[in-house]
Order: C-alpha cells, then structure tokens, then sequence
C-alpha cells in the first residue's frame, strides 16, 4: 500500500500537473500554428484591414490632390496665354486710341465703315464673293 500511495501522491505533486500540461500545450499550439498558417494574409487581422483600409484611403486622397494640381496646372498655362493674348490686344488699342482723333484715321474709318468718298471722288462698288455666289443661287 504504500507503493499505492507514494504513486498518488506522485501523480498529485504540482510539479507533476505542470509537466503533464506542458507536455500537451506544445502539441495544442502546433495545431493552432497549421490553422494560422492556412489563414495568414494581408488581411487576416483586423489591425491589417484597418491599415489597409487607411493606406487605400490616403492614396485615394493623394491621387485627387495630384489630379487637382494637374488640373490647375493646365488652368494656369491657359490662363497665362490668354493674359499675353490679352496684352497684345491693348497695346494694339493703345496705339489705335492715339489715332483715334487724327485727320487721317477718322477719314480711313469712314471710307472703310460708311463707305464715304470725297466730292470729286466715284466710288466703284463690286460685288463680294458671297454676293457672287448668291446670285448664282437665284
């Protein structure tokens, strides 16, 4: 009985349990590591979706603020042509405003505009491309 009792007592010691749980813990974790490595991925932690989703979003967001600044870029260009256009136009305006109270001008304007001739002046009239072709058509 005593042989009975020193193996109960052997089987009872909290060294035992111990021993005897980490002797089935590594085989638990091994089946727990063949499921891990089946659903391991970019994706299978929540923490990973969320920072997938947060770098998704912060692209998203820099590729419309590289469109904008495309598209601003372009307005620019356009815009500093048409300044340029518009530049030119006034000198132009500028010059023909000088102009504007001469002899010469006032009476170009009025042979051309008003189709005006002086008194001793027989002003020949021919017809246009358009008339031509109008005429035609009748």
């Amino acid at each position: 009985m005593s042989r009975s009792k020193s193996k109960k007592r052997e089987l009872r010691s909290p060294e035992r349990v111990t021993e005897a749980s980490s002797e089935t813990r590594p085989r638990a974790s091994k089946k727990q590591n063949k499921k891990k490595s089946r659903t391991k991925g970019l994706f299978s932690k929540p923490a990973n979706r969320r920072n997938a989703i947060i770098v998704a979003v912060v692209l998203l967001l820099l590729a419309a603020s590289v469109r904008n600044i495309v598209k601003l870029e372009l307005e620019n260009r356009r815009l500093r042509n048409k300044q340029k256009e518009l530049i030119e136009q006034r000198k132009e305006l500028k010059i023909e405003l000088k102009n504007v109270n001469s002899k010469e001008y006032i009476e170009e304007q009025a042979r051309k505009q008003l189709r005006l001739v002086d008194p001793d002046e027989i002003l020949f009239v021919f017809p246009n491309e358009k008339e031509k072709n109008n005429a035609k058509d009748k």
